[in-house]
């Protein structure tokens, strides 16, 4: 609590206690003779009370002022329990910001330059940001944003509106303090599309100032995000990115058509690059396309041109670090994964790549810690419906750490059982009669068919005794 708000509860509580005494003085001066037991009439009794209690205000909140001040505990005491924690990191949200110019076309620009905002915020540790899937759960939502902020459990958000004119942009925006209901920073900007990068920076910098004070903020460096000066590059890159989140075959086939558009446009931008990387590895994971030999050098030039033009972008180091561990090559995979997650911590795509490295490289316990982090984050995560895709990495990563009654619990809590996940849940329950329960029955059925030393082979795992343990097991079923 700051000492503003706290000197304004304190004169309030006096006041209020003052027209109280005043009050019952009325009343008990019509009873008990002042004249007797004071030596003064009423009406002088009443008006020394109405003087001396405004008198004694300021005096009353100067000794407020100094027992706040010499015990700090006693005004933690009075804050939420989530700020009591030396190691709590505050909230923050970056609410989707009103279209002005109430036009499609306008929605890509006005959507990525939040998804931006939301990104630049992801990249700083001393902050958790709500991610991007829940700050646009609220577009077209009958969801208000006080709800929002009491289930997202949020200290702070962000809200704003875009207007653009031409090649200008007139933004406004604000940040409010959850907990107080006020806005503590606002700012207003009529500047060239040109300088989005800088008003973007401009914007995280104030912010982050407001919430936690002035700190270096290393992720802001011009150095670190190599953006453009092409417009144009820039909003194809927005209208593409856009595209690969709505997670079906006709977006990620136009995604991949704004990428290109992008690269044309500015060939030595980055992030069209690898956004198209990520959009190609989206078509190879949910089958909107097949992997020939065109498709998959395409895949890995256009993933390499996006690290050579900035080896420090997140996005094509958690891409390398997929790629990588597909190919067993742990090693490699970690230095990626932990490229991308000191560069965006809060992305819980990046977390989860980074966590698969940590147990595949002796860091077990670390890999545990960071996957609970991905699930407090986003317990539903991606295009998912449930949180099997966290239940089944937490399954595994205990299996890893030789905990199979913490390993059962995790595959136990999913809804449905992966291949994975049905075989090592099977594997650490061999000694008990298990084979009777539904889960193994519908998973057997399911899975009849599966080529089981491909599939483990797929299970990218560490140890090769344990590799030839799971393969001669799910041949004995």
């Amino acid at each position: 609590m700051n000492i503003f708000n706290m000197l304004w509860k304190s004169a309030t509580a006096y006041i209020i206690a003052g027209v109280a005494l005043i009050q019952l003085a009325s009343v008990v001066t019509d009873n008990i003779s002042t004249v007797e037991t004071l030596g003064i009439t009423k009406e002088t009794f009443m008006q020394i009370l109405f003087v001396s209690i405004p008198v004694f205000l300021p005096i009353f909140l100067l000794i407020t002022y100094f027992i706040k001040k010499n015990n700090p505990d006693e005004t933690l005491s009075e804050l939420p329990k989530k700020n009591i924690s030396s190691d709590y990191k505050k909230k923050i949200a970056v609410i989707p910001f009103e279209n002005l110019n109430n036009d499609d076309e306008g929605d890509f620009l006005v959507d990525g330059i939040v998804e931006d905002l939301i990104t630049e915020f992801s990249m700083i540790k001393e902050i958790r940001i709500a991610t991007r899937k829940s700050c646009f759960s609220l577009k077209n939502s009958d969801v208000s944003v006080e709800n929002f902020c009491e289930s997202q459990e949020l200290d702070y958000f962000v809200s704003g509106s875009i207007r653009s004119i031409n090649d200008r942009l007139r933004i406004s925006v604000e940040l409010c303090d959850v907990e107080e209901g006020s806005i503590i920073w606002s700012s207003k900007y009529d500047r060239l599309k040109k300088d989005i990068f800088d008003i973007q920076d401009e914007i995280v910098t104030k912010i982050i100032n407001s919430m936690i004070g002035e700190i270096e903020l290393s992720s802001l460096k011009r150095a670190h995000r190599k953006s453009t000066n092409n417009m144009t590059s820039y909003e194809y890159t927005l209208k593409g990115r856009a595209l690969n989140q709505q997670y079906n075959k006709e977006s990620n086939a136009e995604s991949i058509k704004m990428l290109n558009a992008a690269i044309e446009a500015d060939n030595t931008n980055p992030l069209p690059y690898s956004w198209k990387a990520c959009t190609m590895g989206q078509a190879m994971g949910l089958g909107f396309a097949d992997q020939t030999e065109d498709f998959m050098n395409e895949f890995f030039e256009t993933l390499t041109k996006a690290n050579e033009l900035n080896d420090s972008d997140w996005n094509a180091n958690r891409i390398l670090g997929e790629v990588h561990l597909s190919m067993h090559e742990f090693d490699k995979t970690r230095i990626h994964a932990t490229k991308a997650y000191n560069a965006n911590p809060n992305n819980t795509a990046v977390m989860s790549i980074y966590a698969d490295a940590l147990i595949r490289t002796n860091d077990i316990d670390k890999g545990i810690e960071i996957l609970n982090k991905a699930y407090e984050t986003e317990p539903v995560p991606f295009v998912d419906n449930n949180s099997d895709r966290w239940f089944k990495a937490l399954g595994f990563a205990y299996f890893l750490n030789s905990d199979a009654g913490k390993a059962s619990e995790y595959f136990n809590r999913m809804e449905e059982l992966d291949e994975r996940s049905w075989l090592i849940n099977s594997y650490i329950n061999k000694n008990i009669d298990h084979k009777n329960e539904n889960w193994f029955i519908n998973g057997k059925n399911r899975f009849e068919n599966t080529d089981w030393q491909v599939a483990v082979d797929r299970f990218h795992l560490p140890n090769e005794d344990t590799r030839l343990d799971l393969q001669n097991y799910a041949m004995s079923l």
